[in-house]
């Protein structure tokens, strides 16, 4: 009988050996599709205006907005309010003095500029506030300061204006590994995610308002933050970035491929995958650790032949972070998979809870400590073959 799971880990082989030289298309729903357009956009204009940024030719007036429409002629009338103009938008012309407001569909194969104007970065602002909803998809460049802000759907506007997610160019040449993943994760949940006011934060919690309360569907608001932070962070490297990359052992969240090093155990490429989940107030300890178990099982069932490494991450949004639920280490640690856990504040007044700061202080120790005994009731898991 043909072993099924080898066919499909030589199938998905010959197809990454076809993928040298060519440039990976975006992967995710369609309004992550759009804000991954939007950032290849950016750093190809950059790349085209890099004499005139120098000399300071652009100005600091010289805004760009990208609005996502699925179809622009016909969500034309939704946006009466905003235009002034329709003429076609051509963006590989990426004009030196591009500005104005842009209506596109998700690849950027039909663009109209329907404001040729935008004065400044808090113009760009006040119409997102007065004529975008939540739902609306966006993105903003400031072209003089090298700087790249979106919207996802989700989240207050005016939270956002006041706190806009930025898509940060990391042009570190240091070589992709799951070593550096590991750090780049640690990274974005430190600016973006480990306190309250960090921006993405903002697009996750409901507010202070409804006090533990997360934004709907809050581990695909994560993984699509996070899938855009690492994909602007490998792109250069010819790193590609899937999210909810079907394989054998399902759809995992996250996927990072890249050519491997001469010398590696894996050729032509490796593969690191991610699993995401997250432990919500109020649906109790015992779901909580199941939760948790799941991830790592899912993230063993998600290796392949060429995985440098599987990694379950568990963002902790519960009121009560110190419960380390220490035998998950050990059933992680048995089945290859690196168990990383990071700590999210919640939007509440400080007098009223404990800090997150200290609570991940306490977490780090017991974190330290070898459990003193197993839990009966742990699944057991067979441990992949595959090297480590």
């Amino acid at each position: 009988m043909i072993n099924s799971d080898a066919i499909a880990d030589a199938i998905t082989d010959d197809e990454l050996q076809s993928l040298q030289g060519v440039r990976a298309a975006p992967s995710g729903e369609p309004p992550l599709r759009f804000v991954q357009r939007c950032q290849d956009w950016f750093e190809a204009w950059l790349d085209v205006n890099q004499h005139p940024l120098e000399a300071n030719a652009v100005p600091a007036t010289q805004v760009l907005m990208f609005i996502f429409t699925e179809a622009p002629e016909i969500e034309r009338p939704g946006f009466n309010a905003i235009e002034m103009q329709w003429t076609r938008f051509f963006p590989s012309s990426h004009d030196q003095n591009a500005q104005g407001v842009i209506l596109s569909n998700e690849n950027f194969r039909t663009m109209y500029c329907i404001r040729s104007y935008l004065g400044s970065l808090n113009d760009a602002f006040q119409l997102a506030v007065d004529h975008l909803q939540e739902s609306d998809t966006f993105a903003i460049a400031q072209l003089s300061q090298r700087r790249l802000l979106f919207h996802l759907p989700g989240g207050d506007i005016e939270d956002w204006c006041n706190s806009p997610t930025a898509s940060v160019l990391r042009l570190s040449t240091q070589p992709l590994s799951a070593a550096r993943i590991e750090v780049d994760i640690e990274e974005f949940h430190k600016e973006s995610l480990l306190y309250a006011k960090n921006p993405i934060a903002h697009m996750v919690w409901m507010g202070k308002n409804h006090p533990y309360k997360l934004q709907p569907d809050p581990e695909q608001r994560i993984q699509s933050y996070l899938h855009l932070y690492l994909n602007a962070s490998y792109k250069h490297l010819a790193g590609i970035v899937d999210e909810e990359s079907r394989g054998k052992g399902g759809r995992c969240d996250i996927k990072v491929t890249w050519p491997s090093q001469i010398g590696s155990p894996f050729q032509p490429y490796t593969t690191t995958m991610l699993e995401l989940k997250v432990l919500i107030e109020g649906d109790g300890p015992t779901h909580h650790r199941t939760w948790a178990l799941s991830g790592i099982a899912q993230a063993h069932r998600y290796r392949r032949s060429d995985s440098e490494a599987v990694f379950a991450c568990v963002f902790d949004a519960r009121k009560d972070q110190t419960n380390q639920m220490l035998d998950l280490d050990e059933v992680a640690e048995q089945n290859d998979v690196r168990l990383r856990r990071y700590l999210m504040e919640a939007p509440i007044d400080s007098k009223a809870s404990v800090s997150t700061a200290k609570v991940a202080t306490k977490a780090k120790k017991n974190a330290a400590k070898k459990p003193t005994k197993k839990t009966s009731n742990k699944p057991v898991m067979k441990k992949s073959g595959s090297a480590k």
